[in-house]
């Protein structure tokens, strides 16, 4: 397997990509963990500059308003994306910058006729933490060029259709916890990996994970209440290799194309059904991935 490596001197995040040789050479992939994120650019140090943009409503937004769109686009950068318990939240964002960068920028508008509102934000370089709240439903897109992303998407989530790409290179950690729900979430990568860490004893939702990766690797790791939650993964790779090392999937095998279900599936209301595509690389569904703690705070 062609090892990890810190990219750009370690600037930013460190990457999976399997090369074809390794793929089609071993019969049997071993599991995949992905390394930890490294943006010591991004460190707090006295010439960084942190940016700062709160809605909330009843302050600067209105009572009315249900649904939000949010459109996030960055450069270079590292986000984390968390959700609060919060019903008068409608996002937070830090924006951590070297001082010679480019500020934060934001625009808010709504409709109070339909309910609904639109928050764009955007940057240059730098690590945005940005937090949402659990009264409002979200949809839009979250667009970086290189860099990483981590979004934990547990009880307080309310997502609707969510757009995730990253158009050159970087890396993607979703964890998916109890009480979740999301309709559908699109994540998209030029070259680079995704991690999905499921650990859910309930959902709320049937919830939809679709992602496309042209060069690099996904790996899943699922523990579920299976009488409760079902978990699909359909999988398909066209150069490279697939395993699945989960004893608790039932369904189609091969090395280069993977449908399974987890056991009782059909009988269960509350489902994460997983699609993944791999043009150059390789996948790995896994018992259960054990990672370090990945977020990064302004």
């Amino acid at each position: 397997m062609i090892a990890a490596r810190p990219i750009l001197g370690g600037v930013f995040i460190a990457i999976l990509v399997f090369g074809a040789v390794y793929a089609i050479a071993s019969p049997i992939l071993q599991p995949i963990r992905f390394p930890r994120i490294n943006v010591p650019w991004l460190g707090t140090g006295q010439d960084n500059i942190v940016d700062r943009y709160s809605l909330f409503k009843g302050t600067n937004v209105s009572s009315s308003i249900t649904f939000v769109t949010l459109n996030l686009t960055v450069q270079i950068g590292m986000l984390n994306v968390v959700f609060l318990d919060d019903p008068n939240l409608v996002c937070d964002v830090s924006f951590g910058r070297l001082a010679n960068a480019s500020a934060l920028q934001a625009a808010f508008a709504e409709s109070a006729a339909n309910q609904s509102s639109q928050v764009n934000l955007s940057g240059e370089t730098g690590a945005i933490n940005l937090t949402l709240g659990n009264a409002y439903q979200y949809s839009g897109s979250i667009d970086l060029r290189i860099g990483g992303i981590v979004m934990e998407l547990g009880q307080n989530t309310n997502i609707n259709k969510l757009a995730v790409s990253i158009r050159y290179l970087g890396g993607v950690l979703l964890r998916v916890k109890s009480g979740a729900s999301f309709e559908q979430l699109d994540l998209n990568m030029d070259i680079g990996g995704l991690q999905l860490e499921v650990d859910a004893t309930s959902l709320k939702s049937v919830c939809r994970l679709n992602t496309n990766i042209s060069i690099g690797g996904f790996t899943m790791g699922a523990q579920v209440d299976t009488t409760r939650v079902g978990v699909s993964l359909n999988a398909a790779v066209d150069i490279g290799g697939l395993t699945v090392t989960s004893g608790g999937f039932e369904g189609s095998i091969t090395s280069r194309n993977v449908s399974v279900r987890t056991h009782g599936y059909d009988s269960t209301s509350e489902r994460l059904d997983v699609n993944a595509t791999i043009g150059l690389g390789g996948g790995a569904l896994q018992s259960s991935i054990t990672s370090s703690n990945f977020q990064y705070s302004v």
